[in-house]
Formats: structure tokens, C-alpha cells, sequence
């Protein structure tokens, strides 16, 4: 977590297309694993302040957004609404870009 932002966009381009995946797993537990991770890293992006110029808040809900819109588990569509409202409650204040998504989440 202590790379630059610069440095996070390439790892974030390899990263994000594989929660993505993982979310939308068939099997039950993968799709959990890999929800309850990406909302780890999100949480520990949260821990940091945005740059206005920035938008990393919203590069890292774009796997929630496709993980809503793609999967078939209703209980990993619920799991993955439960993270964000997890996120809403402990760092709200630190969210700025990521706002967007956070309504478009919400409103699939």
C-alpha cells in the first residue's frame, strides 16, 4: 500500500479483470473469497486520502459494479452490497470519486 499511485494503475489493470472473475464464480466459496479480498484492498485504498486529479475510488468499485451486474448468486450479489455498505460506514468520509459507483452499485 505504500506505492505511489502511478506505480498501483499497472498492478490494478492486472488486478481488477481477475476480481471480476473471482466474483462471478460459479462456486459459492470462490466467488466469497474473492469478494470479502476485493473489499479488503478497497478498504486499504479508503485508508488513503484521493487526490483531487485522482480517480482510484472509482477504478477499484468497478469490480463491485461488474460483480453486480454479472453474477447469478443472489447471495454474492447480497455479500457484495453487505462490503459495500461495511465500506460505507467505516471510511465515508474518505470517499470522493468512488460516490459514482457506489450509486451505480446500488442501483442494479
Amino acid at each position: 500500500m505504500n506505492r505511489i499511485r502511478y506505480e498501483w494503475t499497472p498492478l490494478w489493470n492486472v488486478l481488477q479483470p481477475y476480481f471480476q472473475k473471482v466474483g462471478c464464480h460459479p462456486n459459492l466459496t470462490v466467488a466469497t473469497a474473492g469478494v470479502d479480498s476485493l473489499r479488503q484492498l478497497a478498504m486499504k485504498f479508503l485508508e488513503r486520502d484521493e487526490l483531487g486529479h485522482y480517480h482510484t475510488q472509482t477504478e477499484f468499485f468497478k469490480p463491485f459494479e461488474s460483480i453486480m451486474k454479472h453474477s447469478k448468486s443472489p447471495a454474492i450479489r447480497e455479500f457484495a452490497l453487505k462490503s459495500i455498505e461495511q465500506m460505507i460506514r467505516a471510511r465515508a468520509s474518505n470517499i470522493k470519486s468512488g460516490w459514482k459507483s457506489i450509486f451505480l452499485i446500488y442501483s442494479r
